[in-house]
């Protein structure tokens, strides 16, 4: 089977899910996928299929399909259920092309696809539902701590839309010698610098964090989707895609860059109230350890991301599962299938599962710094809310992916990282209030950066203006050197055709009314003479 025509296929399966509103395709094309990845093979050298690739094409075609049959239960309350099935086959089949392409131009359009389809599924719910907002309303720091779905969905394009600008420049530099990525050398220090951007901006990292927080305007499987599987993801890929080529600083830059976020993500998840905003600050957390190992310990990173991909689309659903009983965004009640799904995902996260074990295997004690970070905001998921019993068909779905996914692997665990969670006390810690408020970062993208916008808006049409009075000013300029030409045209154009001819008649008439003939006679005779006396004194 050919990787191009069951990517067209996904990209199909949007129009169908539009049409139908019921997710047939995307469970279509993700179960094609799933079955035939092993005996798919690229067509043209567009594409790449090596091992990794089959291996994440494998795990996001499984992720989506788990997720879209949640979804056929959760979005049946979603009111633009055509929008949101259309835009998730996009999003699935947007990844895949940016897991396996091998043209530079190919790879931009999966990344852009990602972000054109993350945008559009902020956007699933109206305005004024209540569902698709983020923030409880209240205002502080000169901000109103509220997000609307459009609010959320320009906050996050406008944000990843750097990444793609920083990458199109990078990937455009590197392909003036070859469009094929397999083909390239090692990157020059400003390519590789606008790569690292990418990949940071992508992948929610300091300073591009925020986005991320407030992307929860979408519905629950979406979230469960653009957090395991796709979107943020494709940042660290993009480094492990990219890394051989990558100079050695590249590699000490996303370690630091990649534990600040891990760090800030981590405790700032410990202080949210809603889940979704939790889940969304770990994810950050998580995908800044991910990122810190992509260029180091490749093999590290890519365990990292199967482990957090399995697990952070279940705790997704499994709150998703609450939200929706309670029909609620900050529920204080979890089904019992809720919170066994999410325990199994913290034994994964913290690395006791099978699963876990092998993301952890080549991680360095420290790390269990951040492992107890986990245990602390997920146990504030599991031990400070309520339990109630609904097995409702949202379970089966994330119970499902949960146990296999978490134990298809074998691995023996290594239970010293159980220590970690000594970090379920955290959950019992009364929330900082700075830390409630993610540390100000909103206020560099409410306050602060629309203000610096602002600024450079009327700076920019100062100058305009400016510009406009110059540019008057300096029509009577114009216009005095217009004269001023015309002048010496005219003048010029009287020598050429009026003194100068007129002089020369002058001239001319002049000599044409003397005797030359007389005056060439005596020069004749005195050039004569002065011939013959020069000769003569020669001769004596």
């Amino acid at each position: 089977m050919a990787l191009e025509l069951l990517i067209l296929a996904a990209y199909l399966a949007a129009l169908l899910d539009i049409a139908v509103k019921r997710g047939v395709g995307a469970i279509t094309a993700a179960t094609a996928f799933a079955l035939l990845h092993s005996a798919t093979s690229p067509a043209t050298g567009l594409f790449r299929l090596g091992e990794i690739e089959r291996g994440l094409v494998l795990f996001v075609s499984l992720i989506y399909l788990t997720i879209s049959i949640y979804s056929i239960f959760y979005a049946k309350s979603i009111e633009r259920r055509g929008w949101f099935w259309g835009w998730m086959d996009v999003f699935y089949a947007s990844m895949l092309t940016f897991i396996t392409a091998d043209h530079w131009v190919l790879l931009l359009v999966g990344w852009g696809g990602l972000d054109l389809a993350s945008w559009g599924l902020i956007l699933t719910y109206r305005e004024e539902e209540d569902a698709g907002r983020v923030g409880l309303g209240e205002g502080a720091w000169g901000i109103r701590w509220m997000w609307t779905p459009s609010a959320s969905a320009l906050r996050a394009i406008l944000t990843v839309e750097v990444g793609t600008a920083a990458l199109l420049i990078a990937t455009g530099q590197a392909a003036a010698g070859t469009p094929y990525i397999s083909q390239w050398s090692a990157l020059p220090d400003l390519a590789a610098a606008l790569v690292l951007i990418a990949a940071f901006a992508k992948a929610a990292q300091l300073p591009f964090t925020d986005w991320l927080m407030t992307a929860m305007s979408a519905p629950t499987p979406v979230s469960a989707l653009l957090h395991s599987s796709t979107m943020v993801k494709a940042g660290p890929l993009l480094l492990l895609k990219l890394g051989p080529l990558m100079p050695h600083w590249a590699a000490q830059v996303a370690f630091l860059v990649g534990l600040a976020t891990a760090l800030y993500g981590g405790l700032v998840a410990l202080a949210q109230r809603e889940p979704k905003v939790l889940l969304a600050s770990s994810t950050a957390s998580y995908l800044g350890l991910i990122t810190a190992f992509a260029l180091k310990n490749p093999t590290e990173a890519l365990w990292l991301i199967y482990a957090h991909g399995v697990a952070k689309a279940t705790l997704f659903m499994a709150v998703g599962h609450a939200i929706h009983v309670n029909h609620n965004r900050t529920p204080l009640e979890y089904p019992l299938a809720s919170k066994i799904a999410m325990a199994v995902a913290l034994a994964t996260l913290v690395g006791i599962t099978p699963l876990g074990a092998l993301a952890k295997a080549e991680a360095d004690w420290w790390l269990a710094l951040f492992s107890t970070l986990t245990s602390g905001y997920v146990g504030r998921l599991i031990l400070k809310t309520e339990t109630v019993s609904d097995w409702s068909p949202l379970a089966w779905p994330y119970l499902a992916l949960a146990a296999v996914g978490s134990f298809s692997v074998v691995a023996m665990p290594n239970l010293l990282w159980g220590f970690s969670l000594v970090g379920l006390s955290l959950a019992y810690l009364p929330p900082a209030g700075a830390l409630y408020r993610r540390l100000g970062l909103p206020v560099l993208y409410d306050l602060l950066v629309p203000k610096a916008f602002h600024a450079l808006a009327r700076f920019v049409f100062a100058l305009d203006r400016f510009l406009d009075r110059q540019m008057f000013r300096a029509q009577v300029l114009w216009d005095s050197l217009y004269r001023g030409v015309m002048v010496v045209e005219r003048y010029t154009d009287m020598w050429l055709h009026g003194w100068i001819p007129e002089s020369f008649k002058r001239v001319s008439l002049s000599l044409s009314r003397r005797r030359f003939e007389y005056y060439l006679y005596i020069a004749g005779v005195g050039l004569g003479v002065a011939l013959y006396l020069t000769l003569w004194i020669w001769i004596r």
